[in-house]
């Protein structure tokens, strides 16, 4: 019984990296409102890809790191993407087999609890009123979720990502 060890991890890091940078590229204000949850999709696709090698402490350690680049309270991206990483670790070999149209339905639902996570803990300091918008990348993320994934699949295969 042969062990295969785990390689090109550079990989997830690299793709995470491009959903920062994803999540801070400045757009217009009419277009920034519905822009798509990069660093969660992205997350979840690993965690979904391979949820004996991410989990949640990939989740809180990118939470954190998304609290850096984007200048949100210290600890609330990292709340959200556990709640993310808890849905997905637990419902992991289900969303595995769903075609994309479910999957993608499945990640409006997580990325929009992960919205309204966040809409609650910045209404709660008193820095966004609460409205509908905040659900908009919900939508956008679910619209971009079949590409998302099949660019990542081919990355995660190219690269033997295990």
């Amino acid at each position: 019984m042969s062990i295969q060890k785990a390689n090109a991890h550079w990989v997830v890091w690299f793709t995470l990296l491009g959903a920062f940078l994803l999540s801070i590229v400045p757009l217009p204000a009419w277009v920034s409102v519905a822009r798509p949850s990069w660093v969660a999709m992205v997350m979840l696709y690993w965690i979904l890809s391979l949820p004996e090698r991410f989990g949640l402490f990939f989740a809180f350690f990118t939470g954190l790191l998304m609290d850096v680049v984007v200048g949100t309270p210290f600890g609330q991206n990292s709340m959200g993407l556990l709640l993310v990483a808890v849905i997905v670790l637990s419902l992991h070999r289900r969303l595995r087999m769903f075609p994309w149209w479910q999957q993608s339905f499945v990640v409006f639902v997580i990325v929009g609890f992960y919205q309204l996570l966040n809409l609650w803990i910045r209404s709660a300091l008193g820095r966004t009123p609460p409205t509908l918008w905040y659900l908009a990348p919900a939508f956008t993320s679910a619209a971009f979720w079949p590409w998302v994934s099949a660019l990542l699949r081919s990355l995660r295969r190219n690269f033997r990502v295990t």
